[in-house]
């Protein structure tokens, strides 16, 4: 009973490794059609993204407040 468990169990983890490796090879195949694409991983305002806004300076005081709590 225990073996044909285990044979049971490796055969569904067999099977979904091998799916799993034929959505990753399908995905990549697929990421190589669209390098023509417009996006260029650039920030659109990087000037904006060094000037911490309200929510992240309340952010931070929690997180100081927090550590020095300790």
């Amino acid at each position: 009973m225990a073996e044909s468990t285990e044979t049971l169990l490796q055969a569904i983890l067999i099977i979904s490794a091998l799916g799993l490796l034929w959505i990753i090879l399908r995905r990549k195949s697929s990421k190589t059609m669209d390098e023509n694409s417009e996006y260029s991983g650039y920030a659109r305002d990087p000037q904006s993204l060094s000037e911490p806004t309200p929510e992240a300076l309340s952010e931070l005081d929690r997180l100081i407040r927090k550590k020095s709590d300790r």
